[in-house]
């Protein structure tokens, strides 16, 4: 799920955990609430979402990183008591207050607030030692002999171990005490987020042009390169800061917090492109028609730059159409694998159904029969149609499954033609602003041989003829 189903479903869960019955009972009996577990890569917001949910549903939040904690601070500290057993008086060892459950309570004498998130970050990281703590917690929602509020929720985070090498693998006994979450990075959610946040338009519109960039970790030689989702946001604090206070910025700067030496150059580029065209929430394309003058004065250089910007936007908006309409053909294909009698078979044997095929699936990746990348596409798309699924359950089923799931592809797909026209319409836009540049005659060329040359590009153009980007093949490719 993307964070913003996260925070939908926490923000049920909170609903349901914290309901009462009429004689004042929990619906929901404590030992049954299970704390929530959200796994997903770093900097994509699972922190974010905590405060957003506490400011929107007016409950306390107490945030802790379980990295910073040891057994004595997360339990308590030993102190020697004296009680009496059978007559006798004893010495014996009693804890004192958790520093994790006092600073809720001290949280809620603050705020007045009697609800609220624990947030536990980094929960899989913790100490060997601190290990038997977490379990106690997740179990018990206590902290050495001190439990909880009432009417408090905990959320837990952590990281995937392919990023993170602190990562300690939860075992059964563990999972099997918690809601847990797979979070996975979104960029149109993310969009949403940035546009009602005032994150930075030359971000926005970059990350439009080049949505692989927006969450992207490579591993090299030197280790990982990354940029995240808490990197653009980042970013576009201090650079809204530097503009209004006239500092200048180059590539050292962007690569402070897009850890990726190429998409910190590549945005480098095109916030210098942005800049100079006097860019807004439009994008840079709307700005340089705006401004056929500028484009007249621009270097053969400069014009090269410009044409990469603006194939790769269609390149990576390509890429993603081919995507979505394979990965909608794959849904086609398990459509039909589905066993005749499935409209009216229970539940239980639907389950089975996917069940049976992630296993199949587990023992051709454990056997390297499939990709790693080929299983996690297969996963997804069982994923998709597991939901879609779960959507005809819920409705009136007036149809069978087969024609409802028919009649859910023919939608996805008018969708995805739909796209085609607007990736259509920025090619002939490139082609118009390029046409501009005096000097882009070897820029045109690179456009129209790249577009040509690019396989889901090419596939776009030959189902979706473009007039200009024909003329232009005919009159440019035969000069090469």
């Amino acid at each position: 799920m993307n964070i913003q189903e996260a925070k939908e479903e926490i923000v049920r869960t909170m609903r349901a955990y914290t309901r009462r019955n009429a004689d004042g009972s929990h619906r929901i009996p404590p030992e049954k609430q299970r704390p929530m577990l959200l796994i997903g890569p770093p900097g994509i917001g699972k922190t974010a979402i905590m405060h957003q949910i506490a400011r929107e549903t007016g409950v306390g939040l107490v945030a802790y990183a379980m990295t910073h904690h040891t057994r004595q601070s997360a339990i308590g500290l030993p102190l020697i008591t004296q009680r009496e057993y059978g007559g006798k008086t004893y010495s014996v060892t009693e804890y004192t207050m958790s520093e994790i459950v006092a600073a809720i309570y001290d949280t809620m004498a603050a705020t007045g607030k009697t609800s609220g998130i624990l947030f536990l970050d980094e929960i899989n990281c913790v100490s060997e030692t601190l290990a038997p703590v977490m379990l106690q917690l997740l179990q018990n929602k206590t902290f050495g002999t001190f439990a909880l509020p009432e009417d408090w929720i905990i959320v837990a985070a952590g990281n995937p171990p392919e990023y993170n090498k602190s990562v300690r693998e939860m075992d059964m006994a563990t999972l099997d005490r918690v809601k847990n979450m797979d979070i996975s990075a979104d960029l149109g959610v993310w969009q949403e987020y940035a546009r009602s946040n005032g994150v930075h338009p030359a971000i926005r519109t970059y990350l439009s042009m080049y949505p692989e960039h927006f969450y992207n970790i490579t591993d090299t030689e030197r280790g990982q390169r990354f940029v995240t989702a808490r990197g653009w946001e980042d970013l576009s604090c201090i650079l809204l800061s530097y503009e209004e206070d006239g500092e200048p910025v180059d590539d050292e700067f962007f690569r402070q917090y897009l850890q990726h030496d190429d998409i910190a150059h590549s945005f480098a580029m095109y916030y210098d492109l942005f800049r100079s065209f006097g860019g807004d929430d439009e994008g840079l394309s709307a700005a340089l028609l705006r401004q056929p003058e500028r484009l007249g004065a621009l270097t053969a250089t400069e014009c090269m730059a410009l044409a990469a910007i603006l194939f790769h936007g269609v390149q990576s908006g390509a890429a993603a159409r081919a995507d979505a309409l394979s990965r909608l053909g794959r849904m086609e294909e398990l459509v039909k694998l589905i066993p005749a009698d499935w409209d009216m078979a229970d539940e239980e044997k639907k389950l089975a159904w996917f069940r049976q095929n992630r296993e199949a699936l587990s023992v051709r990746a454990a056997h390297r029969v499939i990709a790693p990348e080929e299983e996690f596409r297969e996963r997804d798309v069982l994923s998709r149609l597991e939901k879609d699924v779960a959507g005809w359950l819920k409705a009136d089923r007036a149809l069978p499954f087969r024609e409802h799931e028919a009649r859910l592809a023919g939608e996805r797909r008018s969708r995805w033609e739909e796209r085609a026209g607007e990736l259509i319409g920025r090619v002939e836009e490139a082609y118009r602003i390029l046409e501009l540049c005096p000097q882009g005659r070897s820029a045109l060329l690179y456009l129209t041989t790249d577009l040509g040359g690019d396989p889901n590009a090419g596939e776009l153009l030959e189902k979706h003829p473009c007039p200009v980007w024909l003329r232009y093949s005919r009159e440019l490719l035969s000069e090469v």
